[in-house]
């Protein structure tokens, strides 16, 4: 009885083949699949997916997620179960979303590797079968970031809860049209522009964006739009994913104000100099410069110490600054030495005389004896920011030696 048994089961598992609601594959330790119990046409209609590599059938956006899950399936014990979804491509092109559980079979000696088990989730639902194919309302309102959907044409089709707390509006005002009124005017425009490129052709853009909500905030936005295969390069659908940058901004401007500026004055530094000649200087601009060096200046840090010698600093910073002309910039290149750019008219006399008594009016400068040498110099064809620079400290040490 037995043996007539063993017989018969190979014609019934065949007989029984087309009414599998389900595909059960072995995934050997290589990825390939080497036995697939399925209907004839096989799940996704290409027949048997035996010999073929399970990524190939997969959505390109689930590939490293299900790589990184199916290697913790080969990693685990005997016996291990798991499971999770994922999008899967028929033969028609279109996307399908299935549940797939996996069990670690590689101490069977006939198995010999991961059983996958797949089947179809039903697509049925309130927001229509593209949102679903995409899988967003099982994973959407759980995402770090806001998701919006746009169709090939319409208004939004589906947009998670991020999303409208980010925009400040409700899902069904979202759904009035493209754009919520929240988003600045001045940014509508360009936004409209980009979608509209996206539903012509796949591609990718990004773009800030600000929101005039209650509490104005500034969004990262990036746009993607991609052609199916088997759409013959139609776009389905675009996908938004929003980030509140706000804060990540005010941080970054704090970053970049401390890099290029001096803690002690406030004024900006070298670097910042270095930067703001060298686009000055190949924008083919002429630009003035002057060297500024305390005189006397030593002899204050080694009387008074370097508290005291900080306050004098900071008091001749704060003099020269106020002494500039609308235009002028002032940095602090070194201990005590300052340079100002000015622009190509400005009178190298007058300049050099208002700086110099911008330091030698302030009561601490007179109380301490500093003054100030300054060297003027202006920018030639070709000059980069060291050779302006060389010049006008040269002419500062000139002006040093004839002072003195």
């Amino acid at each position: 009885m037995g043996d007539a048994a063993e017989e018969l089961e190979p014609s019934v598992v065949r007989a029984l083949l087309p009414y599998l609601a389900e595909s059960v594959m072995v995934v050997q330790r290589d990825w390939t699949v080497s036995v697939d119990l399925t209907p004839p046409e096989g799940l996704l209609g290409y027949g048997p997916a035996t010999g073929t590599h399970p990524f190939s059938f997969m959505h390109p956006d689930d590939v490293e997620r299900v790589a990184l899950y199916a290697q913790q399936a080969m990693e685990s014990e005997p016996g291990w179960q798991g499971s999770l979804d994922v999008r899967l491509q028929r033969r028609g092109g279109d996307y399908g979303q299935f549940h797939v559980l996996f069990h670690n079979r590689l101490d069977d000696p006939l198995l010999a590797g991961i059983v996958v088990a797949s089947r179809p989730i039903e697509t049925e639902g309130t927001s229509g079968p593209l949102v679903a194919s995409f899988g967003v309302e099982l994973v959407g309102d759980h995402l770090p970031v806001g998701l919006v959907l746009l169709p090939e044409s319409g208004e939004a089709l589906y947009a998670n809860s991020i999303a409208c707390e980010l925009l400040d509006v409700s899902v069904q005002d979202l759904k009035q049209g493209i754009l919520p009124t929240t988003i600045a005017s001045v940014d509508r425009a360009e936004i409209l522009a980009i979608i509209a490129r996206l539903r012509a052709r796949p591609g990718r853009e990004s773009f800030d964006c600000t929101v005039t909500a209650t509490e104005p905030r500034l969004l990262s936005a990036t746009f993607v739009s991609r052609a199916d295969v088997g759409s013959h390069g139609d776009v389905r659908v675009v996908i938004i994913t929003l980030e509140d940058v706000t804060h990540r901004l005010a941080r970054e401007q704090h970053l970049e104000h401390r890099a290029n500026h001096d803690s002690l004055t406030g004024l900006p530094n070298r670097a910042w100099l270095l930067d703001h000649l060298h686009a000055r200087l190949d924008a083919q601009e002429t630009v003035l410069l002057a060297f500024v060096d305390l005189d006397g200046f030593k002899p204050v840090n080694d009387r008074l110490g370097h508290a005291a010698g900080d306050r004098v600093l900071a008091a001749c910073a704060a003099g020269l600054a106020s002494a500039l002309l609308p235009g002028e910039r002032v940095a602090r290149v070194g201990g005590d030495e300052f340079v100002v750019v000015a622009a190509a008219d400005a009178d190298a006399d007058q300049l050099r005389h208002r700086l110099r008594a911008s330091i030698e009016e302030l009561g601490v400068a007179r109380h301490e004896l500093v003054g100030a040498s300054v060297g003027i110099a202006c920018s030639s064809p070709g000059d980069q920011p060291w050779d302006l620079l060389g010049r006008a400290d040269a002419a500062m040490y000139h002006d040093k030696r004839h002072r003195q």
